[in-house]
C-alpha cells in the first residue's frame, strides 16, 4: 500500500513539548491527526508502522493515556509493551545516583533503545516527588540518551499530547482559530494537582495566535519560563496574552473556556524545602467559587467547554456542563488523543 507522505516526515524526534516545534510544524501533525481520524471513522486500516515496538513506561496510572498509546500503535500496525514502576527500577538522575543502589536512566534508556522503536514516559506527583521540574529532568534524560524517539505522555510541566488533541478538538470547532479567546482558569479541586495541563495549553493556544487569558487566584501563578515563553508566542503568531485573577471577568465574552485544577507552587520544592501538602490542601480550600457552572458559561460568546479529564464534577464543573451542554468538547477532546497520538508515532517512529 501506498504511504501518506506524512509518514516518517519527522523521524526520529522527541516529541517533549509542543514549544520545541513551530505552529506550521504543529499544524503538519495535526493534517496527519485529521487523515487518520477519518480513516478511523471509515473503518479503514492504517498499517504505517509494521513491527514496531512502542515501551510506554508508566509512574503514573492513567485511563486515556494508557488506552489512546496502546490502542493507536495497534492501529498502526505495531505493539505496545506496558511498563508498570515495579517492572523497573525508580528513575534516578544523575546527581542522585548512589553506587550500586539502582540502574541508571541511561542504561535503561539505551537497552530499551536496542529493543524497540519509540520510548513513551509518564511521571508526575509521588513519582517526581513533588518537586516541580523533576519529572520533566528525568523526560530530558532519556531523551538524551536513547537512541529512537521519547514521547512525554505528561510529567510535571508539560502534557503535550492533551495540548495537542485539544487544540485539534478546537480546530475541529473553530476551524480558524486566530483571534479567538481562549481561557485557561483555574478550577477547584480538593487534590494535589501538576502544572503540565494549564501549562501546556496557554502554549499551544498561543502558538496559534489565539487571544488568551491565564486566570488563577493569586498564589496560582505558572512557571516564569512558560509566561514569558506564552507571550513570545503572542508576540511571534499575533495573538494575545494575559493574566487575570477574576474566573468571571476572564470568562466574559470567550469562545473558549478550559477549567482545569492546578496546585500552588509554593508549597512544593524547589519552592519549598518540603512538600507541605497540607497547607497547599488548605490554600486551595479558600477558592472553592472557582468552578464552572451555566451560570459562568452564560457570561462568554457560547463558549465551548474543554477539560483534558477526568474533571473533578462538582469540584471544578457541574455536570451539566459536561453532559448537557451542547457545546461541550469534553469527550471529543479524550477522543482525539486517539488520533494526536498516532499523528505523532507514524511521523516519528518509522
Amino acid at each position: 500500500m501506498e504511504m501518506p507522505k506524512y509518514v516518517g516526515s519527522m523521524r526520529w524526534k522527541d516529541f517533549l513539548n509542543t514549544q520545541d516545534y513551530t505552529q506550521e510544524e504543529l499544524t503538519q501533525i495535526l493534517d496527519a491527526a485529521d487523515d487518520l481520524k477519518k480513516k478511523f471513522k471509515n473503518r479503514e486500516p492504517t498499517p504505517y508502522l509494521p513491527g514496531r515496538t512502542l515501551f510506554m513506561i508508566f509512574y503514573n496510572r492513567s485511563l486515556r493515556t494508557r488506552n489512546s498509546f496502546e490502542a493507536g500503535v495497534y492501529q498502526l500496525g505495531g505493539h505496545a509493551h506496558f511498563l508498570s514502576p515495579q517492572d523497573l527500577y525508580t528513575p534516578t538522575l544523575p546527581e542522585d545516583m548512589v553506587p550500586y543502589a539502582t540502574e541508571s536512566i541511561a542504561d535503561v534508556a539505551r537497552v530499551l533503545s536496542r529493543m524497540g522503536d519509540a520510548i513513551a514516559i509518564r511521571i508526575y506527583g509521588d513519582a517526581a516527588k513533588w518537586t516541580i521540574g523533576r519529572g520533566h529532568r528525568v523526560m530530558q534524560e532519556f531523551a538524551k540518551w536513547a537512541e529512537v524517539p521519547v514521547l512525554n505522555m505528561e510529567d510535571d510541566l508539560y502534557h503535550p499530547f492533551q495540548a495537542m488533541a485539544d487544540i485539534m478538538a478546537a480546530r475541529e470547532a473553530e476551524r480558524n482559530l486566530q483571534g479567538k479567546k481562549f481561557v485557561v482558569s483555574y478550577a477547584y479541586s480538593g487534590g494535589l494537582k501538576p502544572l503540565a495541563v494549564p501549562q501546556s495549553e496557554v502554549l499551544v493556544t498561543t502558538q496559534f495566535g489565539m487571544d488568551v487569558v491565564l486566570a488563577h487566584p493569586k498564589g496560582f501563578e505558572l512557571e516564569d519560563n512558560v509566561i514569558q515563553a506564552a507571550k513570545e508566542n503572542a508576540d511571534r503568531y499575533g495573538g494575545s496574552f494575559e493574566v487575570s485573577y477574576d474566573m468571571k471577568e476572564a470568562f466574559e465574552g470567550a469562545n473558549f473556556v478550559y477549567p482545569k485544577a492546578w496546585s500552588p507552587k509554593q508549597f512544593m520544592p524547589p519552592y519549598n524545602a518540603t512538600v507541605d501538602k497540607e497547607s497547599a490542601t488548605k490554600h486551595q480550600d479558600k477558592y472553592k467559587s472557582w468552578l464552572t457552572d451555566m451560570g459562568m458559561i452564560d457570561v462568554t460568546d457560547k463558549a465551548y467547554y474543554m477539560h483534558c479529564g477526568p474533571a473533578d464534577r462538582g469540584q471544578e464543573v457541574t455536570d451539566e456542563v459536561i453532559d448537557k451542554y451542547k457545546c461541550s468538547l469534553y469527550f471529543e477532546e479524550a477522543e482525539n488523543r486517539l488520533h494526536a497520538q498516532k499523528a505523532v508515532m507514524a511521523m516519528f517512529m518509522p
